[in-house]
């Protein structure tokens, strides 16, 4: 199964890395005076805010398609595709390659984001307060984090429909980071009003989407299950010539 083989590949855990590292560098160290304890929760506070932060927002769209963006180019560039769907079939070639790579986005952030939690955990937590975590604190993290890992798995769909209409990996590879930023430099200075189109609003959540927010996890579930279904046609598109 491609998941399986994922797992054990370099690609993986340097997007990872690349996550945690965006975890570390947008985070903002609590200051503490000599003989205070910390807030109870700090450490996953750290980490949800960091979620939130710009840094990440750049790390996002790099880390997100580095597992999965190019593999469909690389099983053809190396002659492993036609042996790869004479052993599967094309049905199960696409399925698998599809479920893979929208997976392969979410797992890195949430791998990432755990790592987060044990690095600033080890830090902080023998100097926290010692009591039950408030219920925000541990929600915000979930609802953060959830979204995240959604539009990493947008990112890394995109990243393998445009690596398989184009035949470039730098497309793949390239195109979603400049897509990405571009929305949002769209609609910060041009389109304020239509927030929808903005990758840092699908993580922050600061709008109305309606139903308490409701309707920004039905948006990107819809995103991440169209991308997917269009990854789909790509697949047994390209396929088609074998």
């Amino acid at each position: 199964m491609d998941l399986t083989r994922m797992l054990h590949e370099k690609k993986f855990y340097a997007a990872v890395l690349i996550a945690f590292m965006g975890i570390l560098l947008g985070s903002t160290w609590p200051e503490r005076k000599e003989g205070e304890l910390l807030a109870c929760g700090t450490f996953l506070t750290m980490v949800s805010d960091s979620l939130k932060s710009r840094t990440v927002l750049f790390f996002l769209p790099i880390a997100s398609v580095l597992p999965c963006g190019e593999e469909y180019l690389r099983e053809r560039q190396w002659k492993f595709l036609r042996f790869l769907v004479i052993r599967k079939g094309k049905e199960e070639y696409c399925r698998d390659k599809v479920f893979t790579t929208a997976v392969s986005g979410a797992l890195v952030w949430a791998s990432a984001s755990v790592l987060g939690m044990l690095f600033f955990f080890l830090l902080f937590f023998a100097h926290e307060e010692v009591r039950s975590y408030p219920e925000e604190v541990i929600t915000g993290l979930f609802t953060v984090s959830g979204r995240v890992c959604l539009e990493a798995s947008a990112m890394a769909s995109l990243s393998a429909v445009l690596g398989t209409v184009s035949g470039s990996s730098y497309v793949s590879l390239g195109l979603p980071f400049v897509l990405y930023y571009s929305l949002m430099i769209l609609r910060e200075r041009y389109l304020d009003e239509i927030y929808a189109i903005d990758p840092a609003e699908w993580i922050l959540g600061k709008c109305s989407w309606a139903g308490e927010q409701r309707g920004l996890w039905i948006f990107l579930l819809l995103l991440v299950m169209g991308l997917a279904a269009l990854h789909w046609v790509v697949l047994e598109k390209g396929l088609e010539e074998i």
